[in-house]
């Protein structure tokens, strides 16, 4: 059985399109874990209606305390050899999840990794389709630091439940995915990605990903993946530097544009700036260099 977490607040335009996508799956021998929670509009009134009619749905009505305490819930209620997230104000494909099963007991895999789609306003733009390849857990790591490939979300994923024992979302963090993951994927054998798109991601203000007080919770986010990755994979510390320089630079141009910019966690973004670029041992990109000093010096 494949146990799938969805975890609902506010989202009464989309979760009813989500919880279609899931229970509309070719695969059929799933449990679809609502974790719901009032926010004023129809989200838990809509995942009563389909819990009622599907007895897959396994509905958790808890007070709001964030989304890693909601996940946790989750958790506690698997009962799956399998473990997925869907968002709910995403969708997925209906074959997203017997692709990516089939992918991981073909390849001999713990995790299986699936392409996105990425939808905007007014247009979509999906990963390429190609072959899948079977990555080690530093192979893994390396794709998710370039910016270029899959990345630390726990929802384009398949996990064996095994690889999540011991392992709870922190209710203090609340971007809490890269932290979760980045463990995920050094406690697997194998990993399977496959690019061809089958999560769709909607890019859409008001969501979890644009809140205020976000690029600070990312930066914090990123302060600990790149502890925890130093640590254990001292081959990757170049790929790091990289990949944080180029967070603290998107950092500064997102607070330069936000309503509740924040001078002081731009005067730090700069400060970390100067601090990778000083990095004799690290090699960066002549577009990265530029964007750095834009971003040191834009008023």
């Amino acid at each position: 059985m494949i146990s799938i977490i969805m975890i609902v607040y506010k989202v009464e335009q989309y979760v009813e399109e989500s919880i279609k996508s899931v229970l509309n799956q070719t695969y059929k021998d799933i449990e679809l874990i609502i974790v719901a929670s009032d926010g004023g509009d129809r989200s838990v009134e809509i995942c009563r209606q389909y819990a009622a009619k599907d007895r897959r749905i396994k509905l958790i009505e808890t007070p709001p305390r964030g989304e890693p305490d909601a996940r946790n819930h989750g958790l506690a209620a698997v009962t799956g050899d399998y473990l997925g997230f869907v968002d709910s104000d995403d969708h997925v494909e209906s074959e997203m999840f017997e692709r990516m099963l089939k992918n991981m007991q073909e390849y001999d895999a713990d995790i299986a990794v699936c392409g996105r789609f990425f939808e905007y306003m007014n247009t979509e733009v999906a990963d390429k389709a190609k072959d899948p390849v079977v990555l080690t857990p530093e192979e893994a790591l390396y794709i998710t630091l370039g910016h270029d490939g899959f990345f630390l979300h726990c929802w384009d994923k398949l996990y064996s439940r095994k690889i999540f024992e011991g392992l709870t979302f922190d209710p203090e963090m609340l971007v809490e995915d890269r932290i979760v993951v980045d463990k995920l994927l050094s406690k697997a054998d194998r990993i399977v990605y496959d690019p061809t798109p089958m999560y769709h991601f909607r890019q859409r203000y008001g969501s979890g990903s644009k809140r205020a007080g976000i690029v600070r919770m990312n930066m914090d986010s990123n302060c600990l993946m790149e502890e925890f990755i130093i640590s254990d994979y001292p081959s990757l510390s170049g790929r790091c530097d990289e990949f944080m320089l180029y967070e603290c630079v998107t950092a500064v141009q997102n607070e330069l544009v936000s309503e509740t910019s924040n001078r002081d966690d731009i005067a730090l973004y700069r400060k970390m700036i100067k601090d990778y670029l000083g990095r004799k041992d690290t090699v960066y990109s002549r577009s990265l260099r530029i964007k750095s000093f834009m971003a040191l010096f834009a008023p």
